[in-house]
């Protein structure tokens, strides 16, 4: 598990349409988008994904996203699913 991440070039193949359903992936700017694709994944993908993502952006770039998420009533499932993510990653 990284502290800082790897956002280099991230596999998009890893990523379900579902998560994605709006959005042309191969379109995504993945450090300039880094809310949008961890918002995205913990409110609506899969564990792989959320793994995936934690690896992708780090531990550190996640918690600071996690200190200025507002939640609304279709991404609920963010903080929780965030949360989770980052205790397991600790241990």
């Amino acid at each position: 598990m990284t502290q800082q991440g790897t956002i280099s070039s991230p596999s998009t193949g890893i990523f379900s349409r579902a998560t994605f359903w709006d959005t042309d992936i191969s379109k995504i700017d993945w450090s300039r988008h880094a809310d949008f694709v961890i918002e995205r994944v913990f409110g609506f993908g899969t564990a792989e994904e959320q793994d995936y993502v934690l690896n992708l952006y780090g531990q550190n770039r996640l918690r600071r996203f996690a200190d200025t998420f507002s939640p609304s009533p279709y991404n609920r499932n963010v903080t929780s699913n965030l949360q989770k993510a980052l205790s397991y990653a600790a241990l």
